[in-house]
């Protein structure tokens, strides 16, 4: 029993977390450890929804992505902090805008 205890506090804390994908019918759930950076569960949720064969279809890349927490703020979840850092556990992916820069001579 002490063994098993000693795992998981060498494991972290593990969080159920729900990731939102505008136009889909329903979130994806999993568990991550709290420390999981944003990045990797980008990665995590973009595998999980081109598995489930979901529609509408997205680019893999997880730097065209960023987690936003609706009931967190407006600011997206940077890729280096951590799943845990803001204490939520229900997210939305949104693909990052597209800046055009336009130039007049």
């Amino acid at each position: 029993m002490l063994l098993q205890k000693k795992k998981q506090a060498a494991q972290g804390n593990r969080l159920l977390i729900s990731i939102t994908f505008l136009g889909s019918a329903r979130p994806i759930r999993f568990v991550v450890n709290e420390d999981e950076l944003g990045a990797a569960v980008i990665d995590t949720a973009l595998k999980s929804y081109a598995c489930e064969g979901r529609l509408p279809i997205l680019d893999s890349d997880l730097n065209n992505f960023m987690l936003y927490c609706p009931s967190a703020g407006t600011e997206a979840l940077s890729s280096w902090e951590t799943i845990g850092s803001i204490g939520v556990r229900n997210f939305m992916l949104c693909k990052k805008p597209k800046i055009l820069i336009w130039y007049q001579s």
